[in-house]
């Protein structure tokens, strides 16, 4: 064989299109969530190296990037991060 399947290279270029998306949507997220004051780093169980160690944690985020657990529960957790962080926001204004 001198060259890889045809077949081959076209799913690849289908994934790296899907992914491309998954990035652009991921990206979306991260500024929205900053937007609300939640910090990323809490969202992926990466709170070690953010500002805010002591708080409320998940790794729904990364779960949900590597197309890991349960979608609504992955959700559910994050949701009780965000939670934290706006209430959390909105007492200290």
């Amino acid at each position: 064989m001198r060259n890889m399947p045809y077949e081959i290279k076209q799913k690849l270029r289908q994934y790296n299109k899907a992914n491309l998306k998954a990035k652009s949507l991921h990206d979306e997220l991260v500024e929205i969530f900053e937007e609300y004051g939640v910090p990323y780093e809490n969202l992926t169980a990466n709170q070690e190296y953010g500002d805010y160690q002591e708080e409320n944690s998940t790794e729904g985020l990364a779960f949900i990037n590597n197309n890991e657990g349960d979608i609504e529960e992955n959700i559910a957790e994050i949701e009780e991060v965000f939670l934290h962080f706006v209430n959390r926001n909105s007492r200290s204004v």
